[in-house]
C-alpha cells in the first residue's frame, strides 16, 4: 500500500509540463524625451491624450453607476 502512495505523486510531478523560459527581446534606449512609449516631443498632443485617458478611465464607473440607477428608476 505504501508503494502505491509513494509512486502516485512522482508520476503526477512528471506529467506536468515544464514552464518554458520566455525570450525577452525588448530593448529601450534611455535618452532624454524618449522614456515613455509615445512621442513626448509634441507636448500639447501628449497632454490631450493623457487628459482623455484619465477622464475616460476615471469617469467610466461613475457613468455606468448613473446609467444603472436611471435604468432601475424607469428613466425618471
Amino acid at each position: 500500500m505504501s508503494m502505491l502512495l509513494r509512486s502516485a505523486p512522482l508520476r503526477a510531478a512528471k506529467a506536468l509540463p515544464r514552464a518554458q523560459q520566455q525570450v525577452r527581446a525588448a530593448h529601450f534606449e534611455n535618452v532624454v524625451d524618449h522614456t515613455l512609449p509615445t512621442n513626448v516631443t509634441n507636448k500639447p498632443w501628449l497632454a490631450i491624450k493623457l487628459i482623455t485617458f484619465s477622464v475616460v478611465g476615471f469617469g467610466t464607473p461613475f457613468y455606468a453607476a448613473r446609467w444603472q440607477i436611471q435604468k432601475s428608476s424607469g428613466g425618471a
